[in-house]
């Protein structure tokens, strides 16, 4: 005979059922936590000839900037068109040395030489009116002149005979009409004589006013037509300064446009060092820096001389001047040179030399090999200033230590490293 199933059974037969579950769940958390922990524990073996191994020392630490440096010349002249024309000769090729003033290239310009020759025929022109002006006054100033030697001829006249009829009429000899017709002559011309004298001044002070500023014009004029001649001269195109022709863009039959560009001649005689730097330096470059460059096994200096203030690409500019003028002469035009551009002065620091883990670490950890050198163990680490050569070290390592400096590619995921032959 059946018995039936209690409630009280049933309730049991669940209870197991939670608890299995929960202890299931249980177990897979634990796994996944121990597979964490052995996943973050990785061991490699790795053979000790792929790896680069440097030991950390105090040494003198020095950041600088490799850059690649171009010779230049440390002035360059432009050479344009004034006056356009079309190309009839060249008489020097590019590269070639030049005096100053030597001639580089001939010019030819119809529509030039027609318009001086007007401006010579109207300015010609000009200047006869005024040489005509001129004369005109100065014949005025003559007649002027001479109309005041006629009046004093005159008075001089009358006084004479003025003093003859003073003499006659205290005689009784001639009538008083008669004297008095002398007298108010003579003071008549007398008056007359002094107004003439004074326009005379005042008109000798004008003229000579009018005269001057005739010959200023007359000397403009001239100036203006020796410029429109000296254009004529500018079509044979001459070097500015003695130096190298390093660019011309001329042939001949070309037509070139009034202001373009022709070539340039480049002044030898001094050099400058130009180079490119990142921008990301630009706060930390300064005029007056110093940077070196080896040259038949001799090191040579530099000194910052210009920053330009732009950024173009990525980059700016900077110049630097020579300080040793005997290596100048060694020197070429396009040359480039390999410099070395100290950031910072030299300080006694802990370093460990520059290489492939900075990519994968990030400068916050490395390898460090025990002394036995048959394991290496990452260890948390603080980089500070670096060169190309080697790496401030701030903390986490010690004078003496072995660190790996090789890239941490293959293993980046390890904490231990073993070490083999």
């Amino acid at each position: 005979m059946d018995k039936p199933i209690s409630n009280k059974i049933k309730k049991n037969n669940y209870r197991h059922y939670l608890l299995f579950a929960l202890t299931i769940c249980i177990a897979a958390v634990v796994l996944t936590i121990a597979k964490s922990s052995i996943d973050t524990g990785k061991t490699y073996n790795v053979e000790k000839q792929n790896l680069v191994v440097d030991t950390v020392k105090q040494s003198t630490f020095t950041e600088f900037l490799p850059l690649r440096g171009l010779v230049q010349p440390k002035e360059t002249i432009f050479i344009d068109t004034i006056d356009g024309g079309r190309v009839e000769e060249v008489f020097v090729q590019e590269g070639a040395l030049v005096e100053q003033g030597q001639a580089i290239l001939k010019l030819s310009n119809t529509n030039l030489q027609l318009n001086v020759l007007a401006r010579e025929a109207e300015v010609s022109e000009q200047i006869n009116n005024m040489r005509n002006t001129r004369l005109a006054l100065e014949q005025n100033q003559l007649s002027l002149k001479r109309d005041v030697i006629e009046l004093d001829f005159s008075v001089l006249r009358l006084q004479k005979d003025f003093n003859r009829h003073k003499t006659l009429i205290e005689q009784n000899i001639i009538s008083q009409q008669a004297f008095e017709q002398v007298e108010d002559e003579l003071a008549f011309q007398i008056k007359y004589r002094e107004i003439v004298k004074e326009s005379q001044e005042k008109e000798a002070i004008l003229q000579s006013q009018q005269l001057a500023q005739l010959e200023q014009s007359i000397k403009t004029l001239q100036s203006n037509l020796a410029i429109s001649c000296s254009s004529l001269d500018k079509l044979i195109i001459r070097a500015p300064r003695a130096g190298q022709l390093t660019f011309l863009d001329a042939r001949v039959g070309e037509s070139k446009r009034d202001g373009e560009r022709l070539g340039q001649v480049d002044l030898i005689d001094q050099f400058k060092v130009s180079a490119q730097v990142d921008e990301f330096y630009v706060s930390r470059v300064a005029k007056g820096q110093i940077a070196s460059f080896e040259s038949a096994q001799q090191s040579y200096q530099l000194i910052v001389s210009k920053v330009y203030p732009g950024i173009n690409n990525g980059t700016f500019k900077v110049d630097f001047k020579l300080q040793s003028q005997q290596v100048a002469q060694t020197l070429r035009l396009g040359q480039s040179l390999q410099m070395k551009f100290n950031l910072s002065s030299s300080e006694s620091k802990l370093l460990l030399a520059n290489g492939g883990f900075i990519q994968s670490s990030a400068g916050s950890w490395a390898f460090v090999v025990d002394p036995s050198g048959a394991t290496a163990s990452k260890r948390n680490i603080r980089l500070g200033r670096k060169n190309p050569q080697s790496i401030e070290v701030l903390s986490g390592l010690l004078a003496g230590d072995r660190v790996i400096t090789s890239s941490y590619a293959s293993f980046a995921d390890a904490q231990q490293l073993n070490l083999s032959n």
